[in-house]
């Protein structure tokens, strides 16, 4: 017999309807999409997007799925690699704190590619974006508690994948519960914390946890049997008693730079500084960031490729304090800028053990700046930007999403493409969006250089 918690899993992805959300939630979700889209479309200039698309162009056929700005379309678990590196590739999409991952990246692909090639409109994507992020999320908090590892977004965002992905399949509630066994077993499994020992392209796992995802909801579908998923423990009846009451997509954060989130609270840090007394890099002589054990063991070595820019904590504040900006042409172009490194050999770091004792419920940091005279500058404890108790402001999700597109396509689609997402479940098909992600030639598109 089917546990309860699994019950109301499949009760809740069968049933799910942004409709029927309170308003609030319909927003964020709307707003969690945008994001997505524009972190994939900046995400294409990314080196990993061609080394994927090379790969995925010789292993697939073509298909009736979109490559982000690719003039090529293929299969569904083809486009869902591809373009789940390049929701990944900048470090820029959404998070949960409780999960210490990624949903939307590994979730957004595996269910764009469903819903396109199943002829979806934009409201049965919007559907099975809602049952997705809840799946995923849970999923997520509860792989954490049940075993101590860290795990990457890949091993649960698998599970999400295939809970919207099979949503768009109709899946019976018997087949759903094998896609997400099938999922679960299939995921990545590696604790995440190698990843960021070691920056790589491999990143969070999350290109080919969406891949599995939809594999298996696909397998599924043909009558491959999965193991019951981690939602058959009980102890899931905490977590999914809520489902479609509380929706967990309105904790998203949204990143305002292209690093990890744990580098993040120390810019807010330095801002803080700065809003008080402008500092110039020459003036600086030591900078010390006091944080939780996990960022302190982010990279602090000059960078040689953009994932180790990213995974790294000195180099996102002295591309801070160098430019203003922690962008996408910083993690891409400016890995060798002399002030960025020269800054980077003034920085410490140490563990605070109350600041250490709040994670990962709260990611905080505090600075200490001392300066070529003397002067010992002093932040209070900061978070980072986006989370949804210290929310970027409507307008600056707005702004952001520009900000990732235009360089890329321009302003009038940028312009078209935001519109039609702002509307996304009165469009009678999804394919009209992705439309506008087409190329008709290869190199066709600007960069953000």
């Amino acid at each position: 017999m089917t546990p309860n918690p699994m019950r109301k899993v499949l009760s809740f992805i069968q049933e799910a309807d942004v409709e029927k959300c309170d308003p609030q939630t319909r927003e964020r979700l709307t707003e969690a999409v945008a994001d997505v889209f524009a972190c994939t479309i900046a995400g294409t200039q990314a080196p990993v997007a061609s080394i994927v698309e090379k790969f995925a162009a010789r292993e697939f056929r073509e298909g009736p799925c979109t490559v982000f700005l690719s003039p090529r379309k293929t299969t569904p678990t083809g486009s869902t690699l591809i373009n789940a590196t390049m929701a990944n590739a900048l470090d820029m999409d959404d998070g949960h704190r409780l999960t210490k991952g990624h949903p939307g990246a590994v979730v957004f692909p595996a269910v764009l590619a469903a819903a396109e090639s199943e002829g979806a409109s934009g409201k049965e994507f919007m559907d099975a974006m809602l049952a997705g992020y809840e799946v995923a999320i849970r999923a997520g908090i509860l792989a954490h508690r049940l075993r101590p590892e860290y795990h990457c977004t890949g091993s649960w965002g698998a599970i999400g994948a295939a809970a919207g992905a099979g949503k768009l399949l109709k899946l019976s509630d018997d087949k759903m519960e094998h896609a997400l066994g099938i999922a679960e077993y299939h995921s990545t499994y590696s604790p995440m914390m190698r990843c960021i020992e070691v920056p790589a392209m491999l990143k969070d796992g999350i290109s080919w946890g969406s891949m599995v995802g939809i594999s298996s909801a696909y397998l599924a579908a043909e009558g491959f049997t999965g193991i019951p998923s981690l939602f058959a423990f009980q102890e899931a009846e905490e977590l999914t008693a809520d489902l479609g009451q509380r929706y967990r997509v309105n904790e998203l954060y949204y990143k305002p730079y292209a690093c990890c989130r744990w580098a993040q609270p120390a810019i807010e840090a330095m801002k803080e500084i700065e809003r008080s007394r402008r500092v110039k890099p020459e003036e600086i002589e030591s900078i010390t960031i006091y944080t939780f054990e996990e960022s302190s063991q982010l990279m602090k070595r000059y960078p040689e490729n953009t994932e180790e820019a990213q995974y790294n904590l000195f180099f996102p504040l002295a591309c801070h304090l160098t430019f203003g900006e922690v962008g996408p042409k910083e993690v891409l172009f400016e890995l060798n800028h002399p002030t960025v490194r020269s800054l980077m050999d003034r920085m410490d770091v140490r563990v605070d053990p109350e600041i250490d004792a709040q994670f990962p419920e709260k990611a905080l940091s505090r600075l200490e700046v001392r300066l070529v005279g003397g002067e010992v500058l002093r932040s209070g404890t900061h978070q980072a930007r986006g989370d949804f108790d210290y929310p970027l402001s409507p307008e600056e999700k707005k702004t952001k999403f520009f900000r990732l597109t235009e360089p890329v396509i321009g302003e009038g689609r940028s312009r078209q493409l935001y519109d039609l997402l702002q509307h996304i479940t009165e469009v009678k098909a999804i394919r009209d969006v992705t439309a506008l992600l087409q190329t008709q030639s290869q190199g066709s598109e600007q960069s953000i250089q």
